[in-house]
């Protein structure tokens, strides 16, 4: 589990990715509006479960680029109607967007699924089998 780890800047060094922890706030607080996240080691897969309340399923992106997963999301729920002129007192509702990005190099990216259902994002992340090494003598010419 120690190679996924979570980062929000895809511009980051490579030997600056691999950190001992799976999470780490960025610049040390978590944003408020950050997506909450939790990853499952499922023996053969990890389960990841992403919370988007209020988020419609076509306002989530996922995509995997070169051993990165982010997590993406979009939306406006504040709905404005031509008839509806009215002053707002208070105005609550929600409008924005999330991302979460995730170095995944031990999974297999081309069999990743998704689903979503109330607001939970599900990720179903195949781990890479390991590549058996067989030890094998060299000749000396």
């Amino acid at each position: 589990m120690s190679n996924m780890i979570a980062y929000r800047n895809h511009n980051m060094l490579p030997e600056t990715r691999f950190f001992d922890e799976f999470m780490r706030p960025f610049f040390g607080s978590m944003q408020q509006d950050s997506m909450r996240v939790d990853v499952k080691d499922e023996g053969e897969h990890y389960l990841l479960e992403a919370e988007i309340p209020g988020a419609k399923r076509d306002d989530v992106h996922v995509s995997v680029d070169d051993g990165v997963l982010t997590i993406s999301a979009e939306w406006n729920s504040e709905k404005k109607d031509a008839k509806d002129d009215k002053r707002y007192v208070i105005n609550e509702r929600r409008y924005g967007s999330v991302e979460r990005s995730f170095s995944v190099d031990n999974i297999a990216e081309d069999q990743i699924s998704a689903e979503f259902t109330d607001g939970v994002l599900k990720l179903t992340m195949p781990k890479k089998t390991p590549e058996e090494k067989t030890p094998r003598k060299i000749e000396i010419k």
